[in-house]
């Protein structure tokens, strides 16, 4: 427990670093999350970083398009993991979203396995907020 409290201290200290930055194209970002997990039945911690690329053009603001990646940067079993991410090839996510109202979001989804070369379930979805 005393390995998850300093993990997550850590963490807090690295996620204030780990955020949106714009880069140097217009409607270009690059959005970083980091998640702490840990299970207490299993007895298992992980810390996964996900950096997405994130395009959002000028002329159409309401439509964002996006590329992430997970990168799993330690877990309890191996300890710090991030350089074995890179032994294989990635599976990317894709999206796209589309504000068509205020309340009303359109979104679809996809991934590519580059190791099994193959993509994923492509999903449709359409939200309703009020």
């Amino acid at each position: 427990m005393k390995k998850v409290l300093l993990s997550t201290a850590a963490l807090v200290a690295f996620a204030s670093t780990a955020s949106a930055m714009d880069l140097p194209l217009a409607g270009l970002a690059l959005n970083t999350k980091v998640v702490a997990e840990h299970k207490v039945d299993a007895s298992t911690s992980t810390v996964v970083v996900t950096p997405e690329l994130a395009y959002t053009p000028y002329v159409l603001d309401s439509l964002t398009v996006t590329a992430a990646m997970d990168v799993n940067v330690w877990d309890n079993a191996g300890g710090f993991t991030a350089m074995d991410t890179f032994d294989v090839k990635p599976e990317i996510a894709f999206g796209a979203s589309f504000m068509a109202t205020d309340a009303i979001e359109l979104e679809a989804l996809t991934s590519y396995d580059f190791a099994a070369a193959n993509r994923g379930e492509v999903t449709v979805r359409a939200t309703f907020s009020f």
